[in-house]
């Protein structure tokens, strides 16, 4: 009965995981001036040769980098715990 309720979970878990992996971007037709069952056009499209409007700014994006000494007063902290 515990390997059943183990595998139960495992697949649930599992299931649950891989929604969320094969979700993706719903595709929507382009937007059409003047249809009323196309997504609304944007104010300011960009151009097609990538550059921004005038006096916009554009800025790198932020760094995902991790500080390694919360990391290991996390693992720390786990470690104390068992």
């Amino acid at each position: 009965m515990k390997n059943l309720k183990r595998l139960g979970t495992t697949v649930v878990l599992t299931f649950l995981l891989s929604l969320s992996a094969f979700a993706g971007e719903i595709s929507t037709p382009p937007c059409a001036p003047g249809e009323i069952q196309t997504p609304p056009c944007a104010a300011a499209q960009p151009s097609a040769d990538g550059s921004a409007a005038p006096g916009d700014i554009n800025t790198p994006p932020a760094s995902n980098t991790v500080d390694i000494l919360s990391v290991v007063d996390a693992a720390m902290n786990l470690l104390l715990l068992f």
